[in-house]
Formats: C-alpha cells, structure tokens, sequence
C-alpha cells in the first residue's frame, strides 16, 4: 500500500512574528514536500474551487466567517483521488481559528478515510494544533490517529529533523 501527503497551503499575506509577510510557497506546502522527499509518498494539494483571498485581513474574514457557519467551499473540479490506494494519509494545513480551515473539512466530507493511518501535521504562528486534532478525530470514524506535528511557520526552513523524526 501507499502512502498520501494531502495539505491544504496558502500563499500571499500571512502572519509571522506578528508581522504581514508575503509567502510565494506556503508553510504547509513547505512541509509536505519534505515529508513526500522522506516517504516516498504522493503528494495532493487540498485546493479549493474559490481560491481564499491573498491579503491577510481578507483571508482571515473568509475563514472566520466559513468557521462561524460551519461552511464548506468546494474543491476543485476534476481533484478526485482513489483513497483505496493508501494505507497513511498524512493530513497537513495551516491552523485559522484554532482549527483546520473548511476547506480541510470538505476533503474529509469527500473521501472515506476509515481504515486509515491518519498522521496530522499544521503550521502556525503559535505551533500547536488548537482544537483541530479534536474535530478531526470526531469527524473521521473508523481512523488510527497517530501523534501529529505543529510547527511555527518561522521554524518551517529549520525543521527537517523535527519532519524526519516525525516521519520515522
């Protein structure tokens, strides 16, 4: 069996330090590459059918109000996967509101992940996980979690022995 790599990442503003700075790759993306170089895995980019807003302030506006109204965008069109390929699934994003983004939420409305090894990873500001790893748990059934990994994004570029010892 496979291993997957799905992250959702967003590039354009983001907060690091407190401070706007422009990502031309996002942190997650970042991440889950270094994770497909170690697993050998295949990578999936979670993207949604309206592209989240480059500018932090309008970002953060989309996000809240998808958050508050429990919305799920869409994906986009023509993205499906065979998840009976893969026996772990690697689940990467950043962490809006404490939590996962909806985008994240409408790939697992999506696809079955029962079954699965489930290896949560996140960047952030703060590097934790919030209350994503609770809401994912209780959404996906049926599903190993094993131990994830939160990173700040400041630390992405200087984390690779944080992502091998993760990785194992």
């Amino acid at each position: 069996m496979k291993t997957l790599i799905a992250y959702f990442s967003h590039i354009g503003e983001n907060l690091q330090n407190n401070e706007i700075v422009v990502l031309t790759k996002g942190n997650t993306e970042a991440v889950a590459e270094k994770i497909a170089e170690l697993t050998g895995g295949d990578l999936y980019k979670i993207e949604e059918e309206e592209p989240y807003p480059f500018k932090y302030d309008d970002c953060l506006r989309r996000s809240r109000r998808e958050d508050e109204n429990n919305e799920h965008p869409a994906l986009k069109a023509g993205m499906k996967l065979n998840m009976d390929e893969y026996d772990t699934v690697y689940i990467g994003f950043p962490i809006w509101y404490r939590t996962y983004p909806r985008i994240v939420a409408s790939f697992l409305d999506n696809y079955d992940l029962a079954g699965k090894k489930i290896r949560p990873f996140c960047t952030n500001d703060e590097g934790t996980f919030g209350i994503s790893l609770l809401e994912m748990q209780s959404v996906v059934k049926g599903a190993e979690f094993t131990d994830g990994l939160a990173i700040r994004g400041v630390d992405v570029h200087n984390a690779d022995e944080r992502i091998k010892v993760y990785v194992g």
